[in-house]
Formats: structure tokens, sequence, C-alpha cells
């Protein structure tokens, strides 16, 4: 069974790299707009932390460019 997991793991990975041309820079850039689409979803805009997450969000968009 970790055999399959572990395999899925690499086929997902292998194809993601696939699809940048293996380019770093283009993988570097795609895993960050991931990660900053994802970050708002699990924030809660309250108090302190709407500040915080503006400044994080705004931080992330500043390094996708």
């Amino acid at each position: 069974m970790t055999d399959e997991i572990l395999k899925e793991l690499w086929d997902a990975k292998d194809k993601i790299a696939q699809e940048h041309g293996y380019s770093v820079d283009a993988l570097a850039e795609y895993y960050l707009k991931k990660q900053t689409a994802r970050h708002g979803r699990f924030i809660q805009d309250v108090g302190e932390n709407k500040a915080e997450h503006g400044a994080q969000l705004g931080r992330s968009q500043a390094r996708a460019g």
C-alpha cells in the first residue's frame, strides 16, 4: 500500500514538473501562486489577525510578481 501512495505522489510531482518544463523558476512561481490562493481560505479575519493576514498576503503577492 505504501508503495502505491509513493508512486502516486511521484507521478503527480513528475507531471507538474513536466507541465512547467522542469524549470525551477516556473515551479517556484506555480507553487507560490498556489500557496497564496490557498492561504486566504484558512485565515480568520478577526482583530489583529486581519492586519497580519493583509501583510502576509502583500508579501506573498510581491514575491509572485
